[in-house]
């Protein structure tokens, strides 16, 4: 994709990086990354032109910011149950649970900013793919060697119908349905119905 080149113009004014973040997320998370205005995108920061040229280069190198923002504050929360849970199968349904809540958050956008924005950007720009191919394989990584370590792994258990790799994709399912206005109760619904599906009855 058409990377913009450098503009610094004017005396950058200073801010609040995180809350200049927040704020970008919410604008990339709603509007995409083609529809993400500069002007949208600095009316929303509070911040003008020269600061965000100063801070983060371009528009691209925001969104790459962003991103880092979301998986800081939205996505690596979601994963906590499968570190706390004392078994996977609980630590996947909480997992599913806290992804369906942020999808379905109320006054924030519906979906999910790297399954309903960045994945399409991934295509066409290695940056942000190579952003989201670490995150997703930490995930599925972590994932298989609990499932490993739980006898569900495919080298325990060769007949096993479940891997990181599946988990993962699973939940990623869910920021579309959520899109098309999908609601939380019938998302949580699929959910418990993957759970059962890959471990069987609890």
């Amino acid at each position: 994709m058409k990377k913009e080149s450098k503009r610094p113009r004017g005396r950058p004014q200073s801010f609040e990086l995180d809350q200049v973040l927040d704020a970008a997320v919410l604008v990339f998370w709603s509007n995409g990354y083609e529809g993400a205005s500069l002007d949208g995108l600095t009316k929303a920061m509070g911040i003008n032109r020269p600061s965000l040229y100063a801070k983060f280069g371009n528009k691209h190198g925001l969104f790459l910011a962003a991103i880092d923002r979301y998986i800081e504050t939205i996505s690596a929360p979601q994963s906590i149950p499968l570190a706390q849970e004392a078994d996977i199968r609980a630590g996947v349904a909480g997992y599913f649970r806290e992804i369906v809540r942020t999808v379905t958050t109320v006054n924030r956008p519906a979906g999910c900013l790297i399954a309903s924005v960045a994945c399409e950007v991934a295509e066409r720009d290695t940056d942000v793919r190579a952003k989201i191919a670490i995150l997703l394989g930490q995930a599925e990584g972590f994932i298989d060697a609990r499932l490993e370590a739980e006898g569900y792994g495919k080298d325990a258990n060769p007949d096993a119908s479940v891997t990181g790799a599946m988990v993962v994709v699973a939940g990623l399912g869910f920021a579309p349905r959520a899109r098309l206005g999908a609601s939380r109760k019938s998302l949580n619904k699929i959910a418990d119905g993957l759970v059962h599906q890959f471990f069987g009855a609890g």
